[in-house]
């Protein structure tokens, strides 16, 4: 146990140094998705809602492309780990196409069912101003999962700064596109939320372009062409991962129509909460991501006793650093509130005691995605999968409804429902990574990144 406690600490630093510009990068994610809830809300409550229905909506399979296209990192940090390579140029090849025809088979699907918009149930005011913003963003999947795909492999390949940037600058053109196309500045139309759909289709295309044009990304070989053992591959950890971040963010985007069903201010305030939360919890995802490259070339290497450090010190500063959040949010609810032009309204009365369960469910949370991604990183990603079905529409979804409505306790019932679902989730992924990696557990034998490595080189 002192050996493990000494490897632990020595593994801090590696985890971080490497997470630290992943956090960043998906925290980034989250301030866009804020942003335009923020300018959404100077443009009234029904856009507010219409963003909180369409957008979370648009986040289910935009969600499972990136479970999908994560096993790029998955396999690269494998092979590193056991010095294949060689396999780099495969990987990126295949990861791209596969995300190619994964985010438009996705867009297209997406394009096609928004005619049944409403027969979700909420308001027609709501639905009718969230159709086309839901149409835009379903294509702009294309190039967000493109630039995942290949950012991905970037960090794999610990380049996490080059992504970052790009990132960043993503962020800010967002943030200019949307007070030009929602608002009318510039002499450009006044295109509502429609805007902010178009806004950030731009910026990631031009995040994707700068990414790919950025000196370091490596031989890609097109003329190698494609094969079917490589997509086998990705697709062995990329499904099972895809399908859990289908239930996690799928019972997330289920949850704002079961919202709109008691009121459009439930509906609303539910977003406001969501949306900081979401933002938060890009932090423990990110850090899930660095944990996860650094146990997977533990993993290709068959050093069980480092995969089980790195976890342990990534467990531990998901802990920390949620926990930090979670105070902060507590203290901070009132300004929150102001930035969402939301305070002192039943809005944000009703927002502020959500936040509070945001609050107490943020440590669970970064628990059980970094335990996610480190499952996945030592092949146990359909275990993880499984976990997150029950968690999320076994546990999560009837209790939402029965706290909700027959009980009585309308959106603060939702809440209390998710919350529950993490703890769950949180509890069952950290326990079986622990015992996977404990002396003597079964399943290690052999370096991985040595089993067919043919397939992959070039």
């Amino acid at each position: 146990m002192p050996e493990l406690h000494r490897q632990t600490r020595a593994e801090l630093g590696p985890t971080l140094r490497l997470a630290v510009p992943i956090m960043l990068g998906m925290l980034g994610y989250g301030l866009m998705f804020i942003t335009d809830v923020a300018m959404a809300a100077r443009l009234g409550e029904t856009a507010l809602a219409a963003s909180a229905l369409a957008g979370n909506l648009n986040y289910i399979p935009y969600v499972f492309g990136i479970g999908v296209v994560g096993a790029i990192q998955v396999y690269q940090s494998q092979d590193n780990g056991a010095g294949v390579a060689s396999s780099a140029p495969a990987i990126l090849r295949h990861g791209m196409a596969l995300a190619l025809v994964l985010s438009v088979g996705l867009a297209a699907l997406c394009h096609l069912l928004a005619p049944l918009l409403p027969f979700l149930g909420s308001d027609a005011a709501v639905t009718a101003e969230a159709r086309g913003y839901f149409v835009i963003m379903s294509w702009a999947m294309v190039p967000g999962l493109l630039f995942h795909a290949l950012r991905t492999h970037r960090d794999s390949q610990h380049q996490p700064w080059v992504s970052l940037a790009w990132l960043a600058f993503g962020l800010v053109a967002n943030v200019l596109l949307n007070w030009v196309l929602m608002y009318g500045n510039w002499g450009a139309p006044a295109l509502g939320l429609d805007g902010a759909a178009w806004a950030t289709l731009a910026s990631r295309v031009l995040m994707l372009a700068g990414l790919w044009l950025t000196p370091g990304r490596g031989e890609v070989h097109w003329p190698a062409g494609l094969s079917r053992p490589v997509f086998g591959r990705l697709l062995r950890t990329g499904v099972p991962a895809g399908f859990h971040s289908l239930s996690e963010v799928g019972i997330f985007a289920v949850v704002p129509v079961i919202a709109g069903w008691i009121s459009p201010t439930a509906q609303a305030a539910h977003q406001v909460a969501v949306s900081t939360a979401s933002a938060a919890f890009m932090l423990p995802l990110g850090l899930g991501m660095a944990a996860g490259i650094r146990a997977g070339e533990a993993r290709g290497a068959d050093d069980r006793a480092r995969a089980r450090a790195i976890g342990l010190g990534a467990l531990l500063l998901a802990a920390v650093v949620m926990g930090a959040y979670a105070l902060g949010l507590l203290f901070l609810r009132q300004p929150l509130l102001v930035l969402y032009d939301v305070d002192a309204t039943v809005t944000g009365e009703l927002a502020a005691a959500l936040l509070i369960w945001a609050a107490l469910w943020a440590p669970f949370d970064a628990l059980q995605v970094v335990a996610a991604h480190l499952l996945r990183s030592i092949n146990l990603a359909a275990w993880a999968s499984w976990v997150a079905a029950a968690a999320y529409w076994g546990i999560a979804l009837p209790l939402c409804l029965v706290l909700a409505f027959p009980l009585g306790f309308g959106a603060v019932g939702i809440w209390i429902g998710l919350a529950t679902s993490l703890g769950f989730a949180a509890l069952a992924l950290v326990g079986k990574f622990l015992r996977a990696t404990r002396p003597g557990a079964p399943g290690w034998e052999g370096a991985f990144g040595n089993q067919g490595d043919g397939a992959m080189k070039g």
